[in-house]
């Protein structure tokens, strides 16, 4: 079942992915870059795992970090403005939260019979699934929030794929 929903969640990432390329209102080739690094991602941890988690981790969180700083707003004196553009927020924000799933899912189920590397008891899986799955929430709740303020059909799709995409991710990594 996790590998079914996490399949699921590419479709909404393509889907998110194809809006923002037919978006020609605006020249945002770094969300643009960003929807495909997530995409691989996602396809290189539902199909072949090619890469490791840790790898594609580290280049989503980069990705986040160039977008923000390529992105943000400037003032016609040159300052950066003092609010960030709504959708390159929520792009860098689907950023860290695929990061966060990509080593999410790098771990056994939390139901799975995983022989604990210390014998200390606990159980993190449980704790790390619930961090990611509350995550996730929070990303989608900011998403539709977000839905309701965009002004733009291709922006309004975007937006509701990114959160369902990050959903269903979260909700396959805590299965």
């Amino acid at each position: 079942m996790t590998e079914l929903l996490h399949a699921w969640a590419i479709a909404p990432a393509a889907i998110g992915a194809c809006c923002l390329a037919a978006d020609r209102g605006r020249a945002r080739w770094s969300d643009a870059v960003a929807s495909a690094i997530m995409l691989i991602a996602m396809l290189d941890a539902v199909t072949t795992r090619l890469v490791a988690p840790v790898y594609w981790a580290a280049l989503l969180l980069l990705s986040a970090m160039a977008i923000a700083v390529w992105q943000r707003p400037r003032r016609s004196n040159g300052r950066a403005a003092s609010a960030p553009a709504t959708m390159t927020v929520h792009t860098g924000l689907g950023l860290v939260a695929m990061a966060a799933l990509q080593l999410g899912m790098a771990h056994p189920p939390v139901g799975a019979s995983a022989a604990p590397a210390h014998g200390h008891g606990g159980d993190g899986g449980t704790l790390l699934a619930v961090l990611l799955l509350g995550g996730a929430v929070a990303y989608a709740a900011l998403s539709a929030l977000m839905v309701f303020r965009a002004h733009r059909a291709l922006d309004r799709t975007q937006l509701i794929c990114m959160g369902a995409s990050v959903l269903l991710m979260a909700v396959g990594a805590s299965v």
